[in-house]
């Protein structure tokens, strides 16, 4: 073999990952593996160098990231990669190759969820047509227990002498039942029948969305831009790299509350897969966290923000006046123009895929199971609770009236 090359790399996976490799001689040796990483890796073997891999920095940390700048000015390490920034500050204190490819810098964002079944179905209807139906229901009532008091009408509309049976009788005609008893005068049966075809007219729309709000009840809004946020209430998620001000612009994000996370891993995983709050990331890496959490389908659970914050050029940096820099810039133009670095994409994806363990699987339909009637049978339970509550009430005013009568017979 020929000289030692030592390399070093900054980056969380997927750009920089610790693996090993077998030589011609069957011993095993260490390697850092990576989209970042491969081509410094064919870089060292079609040159004839003795790759020697420094412990790979893989902790979005900016101390971190000022130290292995040291290296190089130094010549402790003769190249730096992974998703190492090509900008224009460093270039007074280390050489900068080619950039391998550029990413963009995004807001990412919880993903819509789908609604609770119970709310959709509160809410079919505006909250104005709900307190409108209940004037109407109120008034139609007191005209039924009103009209029945009158004594010309006695003899012929018995049935809702009781205000509560005027409440009762008006009730199950908008739940489509049949009331205890039909009123007789014109002038009752005008508004009874009228009152009718209102019930009906609510009735067929509620039960034209019912069973399909059950089954499917939609999602929440997505959200558009950092006003939307704002507006959700939603935490930044800041991880030590987001801290360093001379790195990042923060001032966008001044006004929210801040959790701060261990790690860059936490920051994302807790965003994409538990939807607690925001955070700021490549736009690459979501979409490779949530395949390797078992994810089928990322684009449920990665939402960036548009536009981007900035555009990222990613490349490695060498020592200032490093004899490499020009033969490892051709070799970049050659690996990227012969599609290298997106076949090692694609092969990561691959291998993740057939790693992870899916944990959500896409359909194309929905089964209907007794579930989906979770919110019927709530409301059928409320119901059942209101009538106990009104029956004891009766019994306990039943109760007083017997009891007030007979104090008087006793006087």
């Amino acid at each position: 073999m020929g000289c030692v090359l030592k390399i070093g790399s900054f980056g969380p996976e997927p750009c920089t990952s610790k693996g090993h490799y077998i030589t011609k001689e069957g011993e095993q040796k260490p390697i850092v593996e990576g989209p970042c990483m491969d081509h410094i890796n064919v870089f060292a073997r079609e040159m004839n160098f003795t790759p020697y891999y420094l412990e790979p920095v893989t902790e979005a940390e900016p101390q971190q990231f000022i130290e292995l700048i040291g290296m190089l000015i130094n010549e402790e390490a003769d190249i730096i990669g992974g998703c190492f920034p090509i900008v224009t500050p460093l270039d007074i204190m280390i050489d900068l190759s080619f950039s391998i490819f550029s990413d963009t810098i995004q807001f990412i964002v919880p993903c819509p969820k789908q609604l609770a079944k119970t709310h959709k179905v509160l809410t079919l209807f505006s909250l104005s047509t709900w307190i409108s139906m209940g004037i109407v229901f109120t008034i139609v009532s007191c005209l039924f227990w009103i009209l029945s008091k009158y004594p010309s009408r006695r003899n012929d509309f018995t049935g809702f002498n009781l205000l509560a049976q005027s409440f009762s009788a008006a009730w199950v005609v908008l739940l489509g039942i049949s009331v205890p008893q039909m009123p007789l005068s014109i002038g009752t049966r005008s508004l009874f029948i009228i009152y009718v075809w209102y019930c009906f007219a609510i009735n067929t729309v509620f039960q034209a969305y019912f069973t399909t709000y059950l089954v499917e009840p939609g999602y929440e809004a997505r959200l558009e831009n950092i006003d939307d946020v704002m507006r959700a209430g939603l935490k930044f998620r800041s991880y030590k790299l987001l801290e360093t001000d001379t790195i990042f612009d923060l001032n966008v994000v001044r006004n929210f509350d801040r959790i701060h996370c261990i790690n860059f891993y936490e920051c994302i995983l807790d965003v994409i897969l538990k939807g607690n709050g925001f955070s700021i990331v490549l736009s690459r890496f979501p979409s490779y966290l949530a395949r390797k959490s078992g994810i089928s389908d990322e684009s449920t659970v990665v939402c960036l923000l548009e536009p981007s914050l900035i555009t990222v050029l990613v490349g490695a940096g060498l020592p200032k006046g490093s004899p490499l820099l020009d033969t490892l810039n051709k070799h970049i133009i050659r690996y990227t123009q012969g599609g290298f670095l997106v076949n090692y994409w694609e092969r990561t994806n691959y291998e993740i895929n057939l790693r992870a363990n899916k944990t959500e699987e896409s359909s194309e339909y929905v089964v209907f199971t007794l579930n989906h009637l979770a919110p019927a049978f709530i409301l059928m339970l409320f119901g059942y609770i209101l009538s106990v509550i009104l029956f004891l009430c009766e019994l306990i005013q039943f109760k007083l009236k017997k009891h007030i009568n007979n104090s008087k017979i006793s006087i």
